[in-house]
């Protein structure tokens, strides 16, 4: 291996099977985790119910996709997003997928903070189960 290959390593990609639903509401996380178990076979669901906790997880899981709350006490849904950006940078991974799933803000806003990366999605609060299973499949197959 020369020491070139060493420096252009190409990022890894996330696990897609590993899914991380981020809330700081317990009911929210639990019904998407049932909806998810359901829907989307052989996938390993996590959860963590700020954005502290989210990065915490994802930097030991690599979760694949990730479906992020916005508002929410001790780390938010775009903070966390953009800490997960700096991880993936520094420990050269790709972005996972992001959802983001809120009733607070509007397509617009999530659009500012993430760009036009087509690993990010927004779902409005309340969501259909049929929608959320869509939205996570869609991601698995980019």
């Amino acid at each position: 291996m020369s020491i070139l290959s060493i420096f252009a390593k190409e990022p890894s990609a996330c696990d897609t099977n590993k899914i991380l639903i981020v809330d700081d509401e317990a009911p929210i996380r639990k019904l998407f985790n049932m909806i998810l178990s359901i829907g989307i076979v052989g996938a390993e669901i996590d959860e963590a119910c700020n954005g502290l906790e989210a990065v915490r997880l994802f930097q030991d899981k690599r979760h694949g996709i990730i479906l992020m709350d916005l508002r929410m006490p001790v780390m938010g849904g775009f903070q966390a997003y953009l800490t997960i950006k700096n991880v993936c940078s520094e420990a050269k991974l790709l972005m996972p997928a992001f959802i983001f799933c809120t009733g607070f803000a509007s397509p617009a806003a999530v659009q500012e903070i993430v760009g036009e990366g087509k690993s990010c999605r927004l779902l409005m609060k309340p969501t259909k189960s049929a929608d959320l299973i869509q939205a996570v499949k869609a991601c698995r197959k980019e």
